[in-house]
């Protein structure tokens, strides 16, 4: 009997995080099991994931294992090609679902046609309000305002629809993307691929969404929340070049929609964006040696080295196509 919704989760080296997220979707979905299935792709763990999953506990669960780490995009689509449900949702591996929420959305999506991707509240693991649960497209002025310019001194009516959400309001409001930790979707919307084939993770719901947007609602629901512990996965990759797509991903639906002139500025932007909060707090882990500003620090420092290397990858990659055609 087809399912009315698959979830879809792809992990990769973050089985405790995986298990509670598992057990919050069995304990809080008030769903039959005959109703929805959910598909966990592993994208070659090496934590103990793939054996946790095998074990009876989790009988109820569709495991397939990737043979390396194809990453979140392509994770997503080889559990969009085993599953015929006609309703799917994204969902990350370190997140926790609150009760009624997944039951909730798929109420909302299915009940209103006009709505083709729905994204859910999302909060920090502090119980804060996560911004980047969705927002309006990149422009050279949004991008500006979040990473340069001296927000809390400008009149807020000169605040353009920030590129990730500012305001933590109830119910349901339309946006140009929401994230891809909580994303549900209809299948007869989406087509047979999720996302474009150049993304391995990162930027790839702002892309779907562009998509989607032409023709239904993009919407984001307040109406129910889902933890997300933001980056745990990502923080344990060791590979620069992976690193290096959460400044690619989104880099690459900017340029496409805004062309190469545009994104020369946009690559200055989040340069000296990161660079003063590297500055910044690299300081303040000297004078308040605090772990979180250390963290912070190294991510800022990591973000502009992997950026550096983006970049000069693209030049030699520019530099070989003007070299060698005909």
């Amino acid at each position: 009997m087809t399912k009315e919704l698959a979830i879809i989760i792809v992990n990769w080296n973050v089985k405790d995080l995986l298990r509670d997220c598992l057990t919050s979707l069995r304990d809080n979905t008030g769903m039959s099991p005959d109703r929805y299935e959910v598909i966990v792709v592993d994208n070659a763990s090496s934590d103990g994931s793939v054996d946790m999953l095998r074990d009876p506990e989790f009988a109820w669960i569709r495991l397939i294992e990737a043979p390396e780490n194809v990453g979140f995009a392509p994770g997503c689509q080889i559990g969009y090609e085993a599953t015929v449900a006609p309703v799917i949702l994204l969902l990350n591996p370190d997140t926790v679902v609150h009760e009624g929420a997944i039951d909730q959305m798929l109420e909302t999506l299915t009940s209103t046609p006009e709505i083709g991707i729905l994204g859910s509240r999302l909060r920090n693991s502090d119980g804060s309000f996560q911004r980047a649960a969705g927002g309006a497209f990149p422009t050279l002025y949004n991008l500006a305002w979040n990473y340069l310019l001296p927000k809390r001194l400008l009149p807020r009516s000169w605040r353009p629809d920030p590129v990730y959400v500012e305001d933590d309001v109830p119910g349901l409001r339309d946006f140009d993307w929401v994230s891809g930790a909580s994303l549900m979707f209809r299948r007869d919307v989406v087509g047979d691929q999720i996302f474009a084939p150049e993304f391995f993770m990162f930027g790839e719901d702002m892309q779907l969404c562009h998509r989607v947007g032409k023709s239904h609602r993009v919407v984001f629901s307040a109406l129910q929340t889902i933890t997300h512990h933001h980056g745990r996965s990502f923080s344990k990759q060791p590979s620069m070049e992976v690193i290096g797509t959460v400044f690619k991903g989104p880099r690459q639906f900017f340029r496409k929609d805004r062309g190469p002139l545009a994104c020369v500025a946009y690559d200055a932007i989040l340069f000296a964006g990161y660079l003063m909060r590297w500055v910044a707090f690299s300081v303040l882990a000297i004078l308040r040696p605090k772990q979180e500003y250390r963290t912070m620090a190294r991510f800022c420092r990591r973000y502009l080295w992997a950026m550096l290397r983006t970049l000069f990858a693209d030049t030699i990659m520019c530099g070989r196509h003007l070299f060698c055609k005909d």
